[in-house]
């Protein structure tokens, strides 16, 4: 009895043997039949890596020509060596391009289709070169720029119109946020470059004494300094002056501060978290007046007038200054710090400047 047991349990387990061992078997033979298999589509399927673009290049002269030998005289080969190597191209692709006659040659329709497709291709590299090569000398492209100043009016406007006009072709986007938005932005590499108006800390980054951006004060059109020319900063003592809390509020908050010198009267501050261009049509309610950087003085607000603030200040007027990573390789970039830089530009941008105040 258990001798017949182990006789049938000693057949399963040959069994089982054989039958893992057949499995085992075939799965290699599947496996070398499909990459056998594979390895013959890729062979014979046409790819561009083994081809030549010389070879595809000299065959579109050769269908403008309609002739090998005219193609190879204009190439400088021998015609039976450009003919020979269209001939290794239609073995390669595995199809005629061309029909010898004996006046020439003309395309097949497989020809015709695969030519007008390397003449698109042909068109796509020539603009791909175009393109790069003004890329690179900074005629093409963006240009991001971050400011909190208008650009109603002033040098910086007269900037952007002067690049602009030399660089057509060059997208410029700006954007206006705080101070301390612009730098962040700037350290993060979203800003190619960023105008702020005063004192820069040095090291950070690469930076560019500009122009100067005086003070004006906006007032009512019927306000009793309007008769004057200009104005002092003794005469803001019994004023109410409103200010936004977003730049450049602040800073002009703090030159009125620094200009009020000496013992008085302070004037009422009031503050708005309105932007400046709003903070201007408030004063158009006859309610306050305010300061504003003489680039802000280019939009018309109805009711409202501007006059120059008059009197020694011992921070007045403010430089602006241009603020870059000096790593960034923008060729945007370059050219607009050259024309910034120009001379001739620096000093109509100054006396842009000095019209405006």
């Amino acid at each position: 009895m258990s001798e017949a047991i182990r006789s049938r349990s000693s057949a399963r387990t040959a069994g089982a043997r054989s039958t893992t061992s057949s499995r085992t078997s075939v799965v290699p033979r599947i496996t070398k039949a499909a990459a056998l298999g594979l390895a013959t589509n890729q062979a014979s399927r046409p790819s561009i890596r083994n081809i030549e673009l010389d070879t595809i290049f000299q065959s579109l002269i050769a269908a403008e020509q309609g002739s090998f030998h005219k193609a190879a005289s204009l190439l400088g080969v021998k015609t039976s060596t450009l003919s020979r190597r269209i001939h290794e191209l239609e073995a390669r692709i595995g199809v005629s391009l061309f029909q010898r006659h004996r006046h020439g040659v003309r395309p097949t329709n497989a020809g015709k289709i695969f030519l007008e497709t390397i003449q698109r291709i042909e068109s796509d590299l020539d603009s791909a070169l175009v393109n790069a090569r003004a890329a690179g000398r900074g005629e093409s492209g963006s240009l991001r720029i971050g400011l909190y100043v208008s650009l109603s009016a002033g040098p910086l406007r007269d900037a952007l119109l002067a690049y602009a006009e030399h660089f057509p072709d060059v997208e410029i986007s700006v954007v206006d946020e705080s101070r301390h938005s612009l730098i962040e932005r700037l350290n993060g590499g979203a800003l190619d470059i960023v105008i702020v108006n005063g004192e820069v800390r040095h090291g950070t980054h690469d930076i560019l004494p500009l122009w100067t951006e005086d003070v004006l004060v906006a007032m009512p059109d019927a306000h009793p300094l309007a008769q004057q020319d200009a104005v002092t900063w003794n005469d803001l003592r019994h004023e109410r002056i409103l200010f936004s809390s977003r730049d450049p509020g602040p800073e002009l908050h703090n030159a009125l501060i620094a200009g009020l010198t000496g013992a008085g009267i302070l004037p009422a501050i009031l503050q708005t978290s309105a932007d400046r261009d709003t903070v201007i049509g408030l004063v158009g309610l006859r309610r306050s007046i305010t300061l504003l950087y003489a680039s802000s003085a280019g939009v018309i607000h109805p009711g409202v007038i501007y006059r120059k603030l008059s009197g020694r200040h011992r921070t007045l007027p403010l430089r602006s200054i241009a603020c870059w990573y000096g790593g960034n390789d923008n060729p945007a970039l370059r050219q607009f710090l050259s024309l910034l830089r120009d001379d001739t530009l620096s000093r109509r941008l100054r006396h842009s400047a000095a019209r405006d105040d």
